[in-house]
């Protein structure tokens, strides 16, 4: 993983991914948390997965407390079940989410699209602290039902929070805590204005190919840092397309604290999760955890 300061009135930070393989071979990369930069907003969490061949075995069941996860699926299908009795797909485009509450256990199964390849982003943001006793929920929202806006040489996809100017509604994921999520396609040569609001802390994650953010570049899966102000403008310098996510919010409260799939904001609240899983106050799924 590569941090690199920026001496630019956008950019504060640009961070390049970590990079592992899982499953048959599925690149994965990870550009939150980092030694660096623990969180933007409310999100603590970015993973991607692929392109490529899904896992065969899937996401086995596995506990989370203390976030909301986001599964936004670029290629392929994804089906989840959890511990609650909740079940659900997901096609290209779609996205589904969980607000864990005091506990649950999941598992996923992936698929490729037409051409065998998935491609998916994991997200992950710290919900309020009011939640973290309260039962989990789990949601789900198909392509065809994600605000869009097509504009000259640039799409736009509401998938959480607001976006003035565009959308007079809110995106379908709808957490417990706010967030802004919004997906952006730019065609070659193409540029966008979008409004921020400055007390937030927001960040571009570019999904492929390479953008340009207040002018300086980022690649493929570099998240970029960016410093308050009432917009940022987005290019795409490259011959091809573009794409990226803006993402962000109100700042998660201090401390964070991670330990596998729980991030609460004290030790105590972790060992506490672990002793709930551990005991079954999470439910079962699969045989886990016994």
């Amino acid at each position: 993983m590569t941090i690199t300061d920026v001496a630019d009135k956008t950019i504060a930070l640009k961070i390049a991914p970590s990079r592992a393989s899982v499953g048959a071979g599925v690149a994965m990369l990870r550009s939150l948390p980092t030694p660096a930069l623990e969180a933007v907003g409310p999100f603590v969490f970015l993973d991607q997965f692929g392109p490529g061949k899904p896992p065969p075995e899937g996401v086995p069941a596995h506990s989370h407390a203390g976030i909301e996860a986001i599964s936004y699926l670029l290629s392929g299908e994804n089906d989840h079940r959890d511990s609650f009795g909740n079940a659900g797909t997901i096609a290209a485009g779609g996205a589904q989410w969980i607000s864990s509450g005091r506990g649950m256990l999941h598992a996923e199964i992936l698929r490729g699209g037409a051409d065998g390849l998935m491609n998916t982003v994991q997200l992950w943001t710290r919900q309020p602290a009011a939640f973290d006793d309260q039962p989990p929920r789990y949601g789900s929202v198909a392509a065809d039902n994600v605000p869009q806006i097509a504009l000259p040489g640039a799409h736009i996809k509401l998938l959480s929070g607001e976006l003035p100017l565009y959308f007079g509604e809110s995106g379908p994921i709808r957490l417990q805590g706010p967030a802004q999520l919004i997906h952006i396609a730019l065609a070659p040569g193409a540029s966008l204005m979008l409004p921020l609001e400055p007390s937030h802390e927001m960040a571009v994650y570019v999904l492929a190919g390479a953008a340009a953010i207040g002018g300086e570049e980022a690649s493929r899966a570099e998240l970029a840092l960016l410093r308050p102000a009432p917009s940022v403008t987005l290019a795409n310098p490259g011959a091809t397309p573009a794409d990226v996510l803006l993402l962000g919010g109100k700042r998660a409260p201090r401390p964070l604290v991670f330990r596998g799939p729980y991030v609460f904001n004290s030790t105590e609240a972790i060992e506490q999760a672990y002793s709930d899983y551990v005991e079954g106050r999470m439910g079962t799924l699969d045989g886990v955890p016994f």
